[in-house]
């Protein structure tokens, strides 16, 4: 068995959901470049996420001695129909995030976006792909609940494009969620199989940013060269901060997943951007902080009666 293969079979459940904590945590801080890089559009800022994520995450495979050609040759031989629902919907699930944010604001977008949980849940239920205790169904509906309260949908100033294009973001995430929880699925039944070494999180992250500016390049092409020495500095951390290193850590988080008892810890992403909109927009209401306790209060039932 190789060192990856070892990494898989005996990985330590508490790593992946500080790794869960931790990338919702950074990607909660992405509104804050959308912000900064204000002056391009939509789909420029998702290219130049996926061509700096992309490249910090080809140092590190350099640096580990994890990119292989042959190792990922083998990886999608095993998971090509995952990896091209994720190639699918992971620049889907960004554009319309970040399309989101320009239109509500970091919290509200981020919120929505995490009705993704509600929409895995589903799919865990519909494919069978995993078992869902009764205890991760009560944190969700608690954690929908927050959203809900946050949103103040009672005030019937929501926009309705916002929720549409939140919506379905969260369902683009859901689905791209399952796909992973399958290729892991499957990689733990194969270990005996998995040949090579070979850092798989990181190729997984790779592949997956890798489709965040090949679909925009046709369209973004002309604004790489209007790229200024400060506009450069905070492409470089946006690829970094709540690409690179944030969609590493989620894949960790996803590895040990059961049934959406890790998941859920990556809800402290729309919580993050909830206190980035009171620090930056001064903007905070009463709601928002009851809705923020329930999202909370949904993590912390699911790790404390976690067995």
């Amino acid at each position: 068995m190789t060192i990856e293969e070892l990494n898989e079979a005996h990985f330590n459940p508490t790593i992946s959901k500080i790794s869960m904590l931790l990338s919702g945590i950074f990607m909660g801080n992405v509104g804050i470049f959308i912000s900064l890089l204000n002056e391009y559009p939509i789909y420029s800022i998702v290219l130049f996420r996926g061509i700096f994520g992309a490249a910090f995450l080809i140092i590190f495979m350099l640096i580990t001695k994890s990119l292989s050609i042959a190792f990922f040759k083998e990886c999608f031989k095993m998971h090509w129909k995952n990896l091209i629902i994720i190639a699918i919907t992971n620049p889907l699930v960004v554009f319309l995030y970040f399309w989101n944010i320009t239109l509500t604001g970091y919290a509200f977008a981020a919120f929505l976006l995490y009705t993704s949980g509600v929409f895995l849940l589903i799919f865990l239920v519909i494919t069978k792909e995993e078992k869902v205790s009764k205890i991760n169904f009560i944190s969700f509906i608690l954690a929908i609940a927050g959203i809900s309260i946050i949103m103040e949908f009672w005030t019937g100033q929501i926009l309705i494009m916002g929720i549409i294009i939140g919506i379905f973001s969260g369902f683009c995430l859901g689905i791209m969620i399952l796909s992973k929880k399958k290729i892991y699925n499957i990689r733990k039944e194969r270990q005996s199989i998995n040949s090579l070494n070979g850092n798989f999180d990181a190729f997984l992250t790779l592949w997956s940013t890798l489709f965040l500016f090949i679909p925009f390049l046709p369209l973004s092409i002309t604004d790489l060269f209007r790229i200024t020495i400060l506009d450069f500095i905070f492409i470089l951390m946006l690829g970094l901060i709540p690409t690179a290193l944030a969609f590493t850590l989620y894949n960790v988080g996803v590895k040990n997943d059961k049934g959406g008892n890790i998941i859920i810890l990556s809800y402290f992403e729309p919580v993050m951007a909830t206190i980035n909109t009171a620090i930056f927009f001064k903007n905070l209401s009463i709601f928002t902080v009851i809705g923020g306790f329930f999202v909370l209060l949904a993590n912390y039932i699911t790790l404390k009666y976690l067995k």
